[in-house]
């Protein structure tokens, strides 16, 4: 009895080990002059914000991985999760498991035996500013390894080789920039000239074949030249709570006093059945005061207008220049979107849309069936028309784990397909597919009505919620 109590004492202890959620700080600070993780060779949970995607040639295949970050980011902050298997967005906060190794004194989690995504959207740290020469020995590169850095005011001492690198000195040192974080077909560097200046390059820092290196994540981690014209305005993605409003903000880069900016005028995009816009907020923002609003007949677009008799000023990066409070009133994902954006008279180009994420709180049974073309439950699959069916439950990230089963049924109640008997794995509780009209055997069914059945199987429980929404084939009008 005594061997039993301990096996199963030990068995308790590696468990709540292995399950404590960990850092990546926690993962990467050391003080051995190796530079190896303290936690080498073991399986570890840690929690990190998804920063980058990262790319290797391979003889056979293409292997993927990706960096996670801790929030406030810094030394120490970041981890090469090194798989194929999944395949998160940046600002997804996700949950792995798996082994710590070194490969080749690069510190990375691989292979990985858990993964979950509890939240997306979310802010990315700061870039830490650093000099290039902090990247060139181990005494001071080794605690930037998988972390987000920028160096600024750099000037290019080589040009790309045959793997693609060169490398650039801000007067410190040279250090080596990559390209590991890009799609490793078709893509190839801007034009890179030995003597060129380069405003700001920023990236993620990787370790192989001795050399420390920044690996862009795409060609705006890239600003050559420091002016109005190269400034970049984002939505920044957010959550919320359907019929709740919420501020989202929209974030500017750095806007220097030197250039005498006084004006902006933005376009955003918006779908009103998803969701709605109320007013603009300038509660600790870059806008001084009311800007001139007006709201499309439609409700979808949005056009604000801001002049100051100060120049506009930002000292960093994604500070907030306004909020715009909305409203959610469906689940899921509703897009802001940026049409156009203009300071004084400059165009901006590097604009990036943003996202209000509603995920569902409630143990139901959630459908939504639209048509592309017209948004409502009626389509043709004669004429190629597909209708797409969102359904969904309480989220995975508010602990439930559930399967859904959506079944549809003619107008006599016979079932003609099951086209979903799946768990929902997706953070919002939402997943969705696009149906052709076909039944099980992949013929097109007659005109008619039709029954889409969703039965939600909470799996800890058992519990089931069910729902039902028509679907109208129709024919082609004579």
């Amino acid at each position: 009895m005594k061997h039993f109590l301990f096996l199963m004492l030990a068995v308790f202890l590696s468990t709540g080990l292995a399950a404590q959620v960990i850092t990546c700080y926690d993962v990467q600070y050391t003080t051995a002059a190796s530079g190896n993780s303290p936690m080498i060779d073991q399986i570890v949970t840690v929690q990190g914000i998804v920063v980058a995607q990262k790319f290797y040639t391979g003889t056979s295949a293409t292997n993927y991985g990706f960096i996670i970050s801790d929030p406030a980011g810094g030394p120490w902050s970041g981890l090469l999760v090194f798989t194929n298997q999944y395949h998160p967005q940046r600002g997804d906060l996700v949950q792995v498991t798996g082994k710590i190794v070194e490969y080749f004194n690069l510190t990375e989690m691989s292979p990985t035996t858990g993964y979950q995504v509890l939240s997306q959207g979310n802010p990315l740290p700061q870039p830490s500013v650093i000099k290039t020469s902090q990247l060139i020995s181990a005494a001071t590169a080794e605690q930037w390894e998988s972390v987000l850095v920028r160096v600024q005011d750099v000037t290019v001492t080589s040009t790309p080789n045959s793997y693609s690198e060169f490398n650039v000195n801000d007067g410190s040192g040279a250090c080596q920039v990559d390209d590991q974080c890009f799609p490793r077909t078709g893509f190839s560097w801007p034009p890179i000239n030995v003597g060129q200046s380069w405003s700001r390059i920023q990236g993620v820092v990787d370790f192989s074949f001795s050399f420390y290196a920044i690996n862009p994540r795409d060609l705006q981690d890239m600003v050559q030249v420091d002016n109005v014209s190269n400034a970049s305005v984002g939505i920044q993605t957010t959550t919320g709570i359907i019929n709740e409003l919420v501020a989202v903000n929209v974030l500017t880069s750095r806007i220097k006093p030197v250039w005498g900016v006084s004006s902006y005028t933005a376009v955003f995009k918006i779908d009103p059945s998803k969701v709605l816009f109320h007013e603009v907020d300038m509660v600790e923002t870059m806008t001084s005061h009311e800007p001139d609003v007006q709201v499309s007949l439609e409700g979808d677009l949005i056009t604000v207008t801001f002049q100051s008799q100060e120049p506009i000023n930002s000292a960093a990066d994604d500070m907030t220049l306004i909020k715009l409070i909305l409203e959610p009133i469906t689940y899921g994902e509703a897009v802001i979107q940026i049409q156009s954006f203009v300071y004084d008279t400059t165009p901006i180009l590097s604009l990036t849309s943003g996202k209000i994420l509603t995920a569902i709180r409630r143990s139901i049974a959630w459908l939504n069936i639209t048509n592309a073309h017209n948004g409502r439950n009626i389509f043709n699959p004669a004429l190629n028309e597909k209708i797409t069916i969102e359904y969904g439950t309480k989220s995975i990230s508010t602990g439930v784990n559930a399967k859904a089963i959506v079944r549809i049924y003619d107008a006599q109640g016979r079932l003609v397909s099951t086209p979903v008997n799946k768990n929902i794995g997706n953070a919002l509780g939402i997943e969705s597919f696009v149906w052709d009209g076909r039944d099980t055997n992949m013929k097109l069914l007659p005109i008619g009505m039709y029954y889409c059945h969703l039965e939600i199987i909470q799996r800890a429980s058992g519990a089931k919620e069910e729902t039902v929404q028509p679907i109208v084939i129709k024919s082609i009008m004579k």
